[in-house]
């Protein structure tokens, strides 16, 4: 079973952990490889984890030559001890604006730099990275330097550069001078400027901020539009009296980007939490509902009977919870096949019409050009029942709610295209309420599963719609505003290839047998289930808690073996490190691995190879019994 994935043990647990940010990081760079400003992730010791293009051209290393090493790199002897004080600010959650210092290019050249830094922080505040977005002042600070050496030199490079850049009287915060970007990025007429303050182009609530020498503020142009501004300042002489020059570079897509990495390494590291708990859940499912399927066979009360039933419905409903939990966190067996988005609304919205009630309005407008999509169908289906209760319950006192379906093409429209979705044809579900509407704190956490704002709710319905649209290779966007209403809009790409239904497994006879199985399996109610269900149906059992047990219950066994089953995920060995060893020495034996986690998340494990099968947990005692007689038997399943 060659190309096996490894696993560690113990401490080395935690190192993978911190590999798997570090490659997390690395993979959300590439948003803002088209920066013009160097952008650069660090672990929070200052190990370089991401390194864009500008860096490149900015600091002279390559990627490749910048990944791994200390951030340490760049610090100048005339700055020793600098970027050290500045991580340990970011370890503490402090984030750093407009950081005016030196850095050392690879050639040793020096470099004026303004810097903005920002701790990563997981769910729980804990800060596992840094980011860091460096620009490049030089040209400020020849341009102050030009201003005190020539009012010629200052007027050819204060015009000509590509960034607005003014003149304002340090007392009355006037302007008196500002170049053709200014004009062009703001919209006002170099006369309007004239008559002018900052504080004009200022928000109200901003004005206070707008006389510090440094700092990130807000700017509004002639339109109206509100932009963040990065501002760096430097005391010059104009025209006999003293005067600061201004650049004002505009950084709210920069932020944009910064906030989209924070918020998508928060859900990746709240998806691993939830899949970790689906799969412990599991387990105990596992038990739950095999000893109650085995009471309920041995019970002849009809009141006890019933009871044991009553267990049994709701250990399914709560492996319909862990279910929900493996969407989110996209580790959900989807059964894609390709799907027509509007027969799909169509419908769910027969069924939606009933569940809302009479107080609400339904208007769908399906667009008759949308492509088929490669989608769950039982899924989807449940994704907009989902999202249209939602909107029921955000509208107590009625309201309208729309659903639309439109056809979308990434290549023509960059700002759905810069979030992450690949260029092509998508095909967009747009369901949108009147109802109350978010606030920007719940608009923050409303895909997050268990949060809820209903006082009866299990918090996983949205979790859910956003598991199946990622792992569907789509996108969801959010817009919403309190006391307007809310929409939600679902990217699915267009199924390009028609994907062949799966042929229906052949019938087994009896589900008995005599063979020997060795199993593994580290939690021990578990292994003790599994251990009397497979002799209840005749097998020999040998049970072992780990691998190296196994290894040696293998040796000393007297006989053949004829299948192993074992978990996957154990500490020490795991399940395809077992089975790789075992095959080696006993090339004819079967494989059954089992795990919490649906197959396609443990791929990587090694069941894909020819002489593995895969059972998911929780499965009940037949279900069990069937697919080890399918191995057994060469039946294909």
């Amino acid at each position: 079973m060659a190309g096996t994935n490894r696993r560690r043990s113990g401490e080395d647990d935690h190192d993978h952990e911190h590999e798997h940010v570090e490659a997390h990081l690395r993979e959300l760079a590439a948003i803002v490889e088209s920066s013009g400003d160097a952008i650069v992730g660090n672990a929070p010791d200052g190990t370089i984890t991401s390194w864009n293009a500008a860096a490149e051209r900015l600091f002279g290393y390559s990627a490749a030559e910048a990944t791994g090493r200390s951030i340490a790199v760049l610090e100048p002897g005339i700055r020793r001890g600098e970027i050290d004080e500045l991580l340990a600010r970011l370890r503490t959650g402090e984030r750093i604006e407009n950081h005016q210092t030196v850095r050392a290019r690879k050639d040793g050249t020096l470099v004026d730099v303004s810097l903005t830094l920002a701790p990563i922080q997981d769910p729980g505040g804990r800060v596992i990275g840094t980011s860091t977005i460096a620009r490049d002042v030089s040209e400020l600070q020849r341009a102050a330097e030009a201003l005190r050496r020539s009012e010629e030199s200052y007027r050819e490079l204060f015009e000509r550069h590509p960034a607005p850049m003014w003149l304002v009287d340090p007392a009355t915060l006037g302007f008196l001078a500002v170049n053709d970007a200014a004009v062009e990025s703001y919209g006002y007429s170099r006369r309007e400027f004239l008559t002018m303050t900052i504080e004009q182009i200022s928000p109200a609530e901003d004005r206070a901020a707008v006389r510090d020498a440094e700092n990130l503020v807000r700017h509004r142009k002639q339109d109206g539009t509100l932009i963040e501004v990065a501002v760096s300042t430097s005391a010059v002489e104009f025209e006999g009296r003293p005067a600061r020059l201004v650049l004002a570079q505009d950084v709210s897509e920069q932020h944009r980007l910064e906030e989209q990495l924070r918020q998508t390494q928060k859900m990746e590291a709240i998806g691993r939490l939830a899949g970790g708990i689906a799969h412990d859940f599991n387990n105990l499912l596992l038990v739950i509902r095999g000893y109650t399927d085995a009471l309920r066979k041995r019970l002849s009360d009809d009141d006890l009977v019933d009871t044991v039933r009553q267990i049994e419905c709701a250990a399914e409903r709560a492996s319909e919870f862990t279910r929900q939990l493996l969407a989110f966190s996209r580790q959900q067996a989807l059964q894609p096949e390709v799907t027509g988005l509007n027969a799909v609304v169509e419908e769910t919205v027969r069924l939606i019409r009933r569940a809302i009630g009479a107080e609400i309005e339904v208007e769908t407008k399906l667009d008759p050009t949308v492509q088929s999509i490669l989608v769950d169908r039982s899924q989807l289906t449940q994704a907009v029942l989902n999202l249209a209760i939602n909107a029921r319950d955000a509208m107590p006192s009625g309201g309208m709610l729309s659903i639309r379906t439109a056809p979308a093409d990434l290549d023509a429209d960059p700002a759905i295209a810069h979030e992450g979705l690949a260029p092509g044809s998508y095909a967009i579900l747009q369901v949108t309420d009147t109802g109350i509407g978010m606030d920007r704190s719940t608009k923050a956490r409303v895909f997050e599963p268990f949060f809820t704002t209903k006082e009866e709710g299990t918090g996983l319905g949205l979790a859910t719609v956003y598991g199946l649209v990622e792992q569907s290779g789509g996108h969801i966007r959010l817009s919403s505003e309190p006391g307007i209403g809310t929409t939600f809009r679902l990217y699915f790409p267009i199924a390009n290839d028609v994907v062949e239904p799966s042929p229906e497994p052949e019938l087994v006879g009896s589900l008995e047998g005599n063979e020997t199985i060795l199993l593994v399996e580290d939690t021990d109610v578990v292994r003790s289930l599994v251990t009397v269900t497979l002799e209840s149906y005749g097998y020999r059992v040998l049970a072992a808690a780990g691998g190296r047990e196994a290894l040696a219950l293998a040796e000393q066994a007297r006989g053949a073996i004829d299948l192993l089953m074992t978990d996957i995920v154990m500490p020490g060995m795991s399940g395809a490190e077992i089975a790789e060893a075992l095959v080696a020495e006993h090339p004819g034996l079967e494989v059954l691995f089992t795990s919490g986690y649906p197959s396609d998340t443990v791929a990587g494990y090694g069941i894909g190879e020819a002489h593995a099968a895969f059972i998911e947990k929780p499965f009940l005692p037949h279900e069990l019994a069937r697919k080890v007689r399918e191995i057994l038997d060469h039946v294909p399943g």
